[in-house]
């Protein structure tokens, strides 16, 4: 049987935090320490990363590479290069450029600062006018 993504624990962890408690409340409940609830964060953290990247990968294989947002540059101004990158493909984007730059910022916010780029940011398009953000 393949290795689950995530382990239970750090299942109740995501979940816990998700629901509002803080690290210490959630080492009281499970009975450990606020040190290991910040490794197990940490690492499911990690773990959810490393698929976002693996799947932004597979998909990027059908899609070409539209962009790349430089490190420094401001989401909102780099809207334009996307679209007007896909017009040189023939393709239309799917999205409005409200749901163009939330879909990005969804996707990558370890990338992001605001809407400021922190990291390159490399943005495919299927041939339909789905955005992969890798």
């Amino acid at each position: 049987m393949p290795k689950p993504l995530l382990t239970d624990r750090q299942k109740m962890v995501i979940q816990y935090r998700k629901d509002g408690l803080t690290q210490q409340e959630i080492a009281d409940l499970l009975q450990t320490t606020r040190s290991n609830i910040s490794l197990i964060q940490k690492s499911a953290n990690e773990n959810i990363r490393l698929a976002k990247e693996a799947l932004a990968y597979v998909y990027s294989q059908n899609s070409t590479l539209v962009c790349t947002l430089s490190a420094g540059s401001e989401l909102t101004r780099e809207a334009y290069t996307i679209y007007k990158s896909a017009r040189q493909l023939n393709i239309k984007v799917q999205y409005d450029t409200s749901a163009l730059i939330n879909r990005i910022m969804l996707a990558v916010p370890e990338k992001l600062a605001g809407t400021i780029v922190k990291e390159d940011i490399n943005l495919y398009l299927n041939p339909t006018g789905i955005i992969y953000v890798y």
